[in-house]
């Protein structure tokens, strides 16, 4: 939903953005800080996107990423094509991440960015030229700038450098633009050039796909329970990766592709017949140090795992226990939720809970409602 919402806002004509639920605040804090550089979003059944006529214009405060990493890097990216210095920023575990990659490659292209954790300072325009951009820790700095794309100036000549992650999250970018008249491929090097975005008019966004294996460490909780589910197909790196983790077996899982299911993927395989995880070092970047801090997590419930170089070993056979202590999640809502979920079955108190209304609002409500005749 941020990728349309920023496309959208680039448009020329209006488009509709359909969804079932209510939007997480994760999306609630792009679509407050497009509305400061002009965008209208009238919020209904369906939310309509107004692009400003004269396009985008630099805010006059600074931009509230809030939680969303995603956004503060496309915000930073988008920020970097209008020429004005718009500041970013975002709460304290927004403050904690680095944009090293992005805001380095974005000097390179003539920007100033006064620091690369917010709250920093973004002063464009880009500039074209050729420059390098390192995927290995995270697909959000590619998604930025293709994002950004049909604002640029110049065209732009990305040397694509490192074991690119989330690869899926980078094709769904590309997928999203293709739609929309983007004529830029993925290829290396990458050539971003400008181009005029078309959107539908009415666009139907997915159910998050990274919350599935929640539903599944609920039903291993609790036997009786059949959850009604859909599985949205629109990343089938994610799709291959969910299946694995049910097939490990006690074998490896590589989540490369897929460090958003790091800890709900580790309860899975704890609750089954265990395993390890490869391939997630990236993780550590995550709202949290999602490695050591879901062994955190499982220690806290009583249950076993060992943090390695680039994951994590979990052992099978394992029920949860009653915490002994508050239960910590890092400002970290998959960590959130997971330890709620966990708290369902055993109890315990859970510090700061809120953060899972970041992907997804209602959650605890109806985790609550499960539990009603």
């Amino acid at each position: 939903m941020i990728r349309w919402l920023t496309l959208a806002s680039q448009g020329n004509s209006e488009c509709g953005l359909q969804f079932e639920g209510e939007p997480g605040k994760d999306v609630e804090s792009m679509v407050g800080c497009l509305e400061k550089m002009g965008v209208e979003v009238v919020r209904g059944e369906i939310w309509v996107v107004c692009p400003p006529e004269n396009g985008l214009k630099s805010p006059d405060v600074a931009l509230n990423c809030g939680n969303s990493g995603t956004a503060a890097r496309i915000l930073t990216a988008l920020s970097a094509t209008i020429g004005g210095e718009v500041k970013i920023d975002g709460d304290e575990s927004l403050r904690s991440r680095s944009s090293e990659s992005l805001n380095n490659t974005l000097r390179e292209l003539g920007c100033e960015i006064s620091s690369d954790r917010v709250p920093y300072t973004v002063k464009g325009p880009i500039k074209g030229g050729e420059t390098s951009l390192d995927l290995g820790s995270s697909s959000q700095p590619l998604t930025a700038l293709a994002l950004s794309s049909p604002s640029f100036s110049e065209s732009v000549i990305l040397n694509l450098q490192g074991q690119p992650v989330s690869r899926g999250y980078s094709q769904l970018t590309f997928d999203i633009t293709s739609i929309c008249g983007s004529p830029n491929i993925i290829s290396n090097p990458l050539s971003l050039n400008s181009w005029e975005v078309q959107t539908p008019n009415i666009v139907n966004i997915p159910p998050e796909l990274s919350l599935f294996p929640m539903a599944i460490i609920l039903e291993l909780l609790y036997e009786d329970l059949a959850l009604r589910t859909s599985l949205p197909t629109y990343d089938p790196l994610v799709l291959i990766a969910i299946d694995e983790i049910d097939r490990a077996n006690g074998g490896q899982v590589d989540l490369r592709d897929a460090s958003d299911l790091v800890t709900p993927a580790a309860v899975w395989m704890a609750l089954t017949n265990g395993g390890e995880i490869t391939g997630i070092p990236h993780a550590r970047g995550k709202e949290s140090n999602r490695i050591s801090r879901t062994v955190e997590l499982l220690s806290s419930f009583g249950m076993v795992s060992e943090e390695t170089e680039d994951g994590l070993k979990i052992l099978g056979g394992q029920r949860p226990t009653r915490p002994d202590s508050v239960v910590e999640t890092h400002m970290d809502h998959r960590l959130a939720m997971v330890a709620i979920i966990l708290a369902s079955k055993v109890g315990g108190d859970i510090l700061n809970p809120e953060i899972c209304e970041v992907t997804h609002p209602g959650f605890v409500e109806q985790l609550i409602s499960l539990s009603q005749p």
